[in-house]
């Protein structure tokens, strides 16, 4: 029920249905009345009556019901009884979903499963004592959408993907009731960042939302699970990015952009040195006298030096036993400069997907930007809507024009459907993928590594610790001053087993630079990258034309 798509089951039904299959079975009929049934199947009649409306009312004109009423004869006097059964309908729909990786949260899952509210009973409460129970309990809607963030989440807890559409036929809720069940659980930190998702002009497909989801969290009936809790500080208070964790994709950007401007710098000092020297031999007396030669070369020298320090600045904060241009080119093509925070949170995204789970693969070796793990490079590649070099758009339209028919009755729309829905084959072959896709898994596999370097520190001081059986997160904490709306920090959380000792470091640190990359790239791409973005959509219309 948490995969299957259907836009016109609200998550009281949804609900009632899983808690059927479950306590009675999917192809069982029950024989009760409807109180007993809501109460047997953990619901309050309030909740089972919207279920019930919901369930045994026709959906659209080629929708059949959800539940089958058999009406008994009577026996003796009162009112005649009624069999209810799921709808065989609904039954094979459910059966024939593909099997989902729900298995990595199972136990948040089943916590969450257990009750629709903190009590399924319509005991009377104070109007004190119901408005606290409201405003720290889960209702069963933002339950209901806190499962399926699990049943789609990565093994550290992290959600990417999962569209606000997608969420709609997941949970049979609007997109206003979405985003406000989704403020409730960022409210309550079951969500701890949400990274919002855009549209990228230059880029494939839009970028979905990714979400953090706190695996620690009482509710989830994870208290104490968290082991280590490491503060990693921020470039500066003035928004700098000289530090790698805040840094990373910034010195990307800004060694694109310091080389494109040098090479530019030079182009034009050229240009002037020619002038002069054409005009000294067509006149006896040169146009420009030496002099003034002399000093426009100092300035492109000074000009050319900046950008210099700029880039091997930037360098020092990228991965150096790997080849970088094509990745750099790609990222500066393929993005623009409010595209940064989504890029940063999903090379995070991907960083603490390594740690989680291939530490001792890392430590080895055995998985590198030559060697990139399957399921992580595969999930970069949906992400970012960059799809292997072995995949033919054929392919995937005639993948994508089959699902569409199967989901024909409502499942899911063909309108809505993306390249980052289609499932990649997982290669370990780099050359499968793009320039840019190989270039993010690159920044994230460079990341995890020093975080991880970082992390072995603290454990000479604190003694053994198991971080192979720990998933990680890296949250942003943002000021709480009004006056200083922006990331002061970020936690390196590990999630280890329950009753390990919580080790808390105030601060940790990794590389930093001196240049204020971030102000560089943002001050000189508009400048120096238009006419690069321009000659890549000529080159890009001119192959589209001769295909034609």
């Amino acid at each position: 029920m948490l995969t299957y798509q259907n836009p016109h089951l609200s998550p009281e039904a949804r609900w009632l249905v899983m808690q059927w299959a479950l306590l009675i079975g999917p192809e069982n009929s029950v024989e009760s009345s409807l109180q007993t049934l809501f109460t047997r199947l953990g619901l309050t009649y309030a909740q089972g009556r919207r279920a019930w409306g919901v369930l045994t009312g026709k959906q659209g004109d080629n929708q059949e019901r959800f539940v089958d009423i058999e009406r008994l004869p009577r026996q003796g006097p009162g009112r005649p009884g009624s069999r209810y059964r799921l709808s065989a309908k609904l039954v094979k729909a459910i059966a024939t979903i593909p099997a989902h990786a729900c298995e990595q949260h199972a136990e948040e899952i089943n916590t969450l499963a257990k009750t629709t509210r903190l009590s399924t009973t319509d005991d009377k409460v104070g109007l004190i004592e119901g408005s606290r129970l409201r405003a720290t309990s889960l209702s069963l809607p933002n339950r209901w959408l806190l499962m399926v963030l699990l049943a789609h989440a990565n093994s550290p807890g992290i959600v990417t993907g999962l569209s606000v559409s997608a969420m709609c036929r997941l949970t049979g809720m609007s997109r206003y009731r979405i985003s406000s069940q989704l403020k409730k659980l960022s409210d309550l930190r079951l969500i701890t960042h949400h990274e919002p998702g855009r549209y990228a002009p230059h880029a494939s497909v839009r970028k979905t939302s990714i979400y953090l989801l706190d695996l620690a969290h009482p509710l989830l009936g994870n208290g104490g699970r968290e082991s280590v809790n490491i503060l990693l500080p921020t470039s500066s208070s003035e928004h700098k990015r000289t530090e790698l964790v805040d840094g990373i994709v910034d010195a990307a950007l800004a060694a694109g952009v310091s080389s494109l401007k040098i090479a530019a710098l030079i182009e034009e000092y050229k240009a002037i040195e020619a002038a002069n020297r054409h005009a000294s031999t067509e006149k006896e007396e040169a146009i420009l006298s030496k002099e003034p030669l002399d000093r426009v070369a100092k300035v492109y020298k000074a000009k050319v030096k900046k950008a210099q320090n700029v880039y091997h600045s930037a360098m020092e904060l990228l991965p150096s036993s790997y080849p970088l241009e094509d990745g750099i080119e790609a990222l500066l093509t393929a993005y623009d400069a409010d595209d940064a925070a989504w890029l940063l949170a999903s090379v995070h995204v991907d960083a603490m997907w390594l740690l989680s789970s291939a530490w001792t693969e890392m430590i080895e070796g055995r998985v590198g930007p030559r060697a990139p793990h399957p399921e992580i490079i595969a999930s970069i590649a949906r992400r970012i809507g960059s799809l292997p070099n072995d995949v033919k758009n054929d392919d995937v339209d005639s993948e994508m024009d089959t699902e569409a028919e199967e989901n024909a009755h409502g499942l899911q729309d063909k309108d809505e459907q993306t390249h980052s829905e289609i499932e990649v084959s997982t290669t370990k072959n780099p050359a499968s993928y793009s320039h840019l896709v190989n270039f993010c898994y690159a920044l994230s596999h460079h990341l995890a590594k020093q975080l991880q370097f970082a992390l072995k520190g603290h454990a000479y001081k604190h003694g053994e610790i198991d971080y192979e059986a720990m998933d990680f997160m890296l949250i942003p904490v943002c000021s709480n001053k009004p006056d200083q709306q922006h990331i002061s920090m970020f936690q390196l959380r590990g999630y280890g087993a329950g009753g390990q000792e919580l080790i808390h470091e105030e601060t940790a640190y990794t590389l930093n630079v001196s240049e204020d990359l971030k102000a560089y790239w943002q001050a000189h791409y508009n400048n120096y990258l238009a006419a690069k973005i321009g000659e890549h959509n000529d080159a890009l219309e001119g192959s589209i034309t001769s295909s034609s």
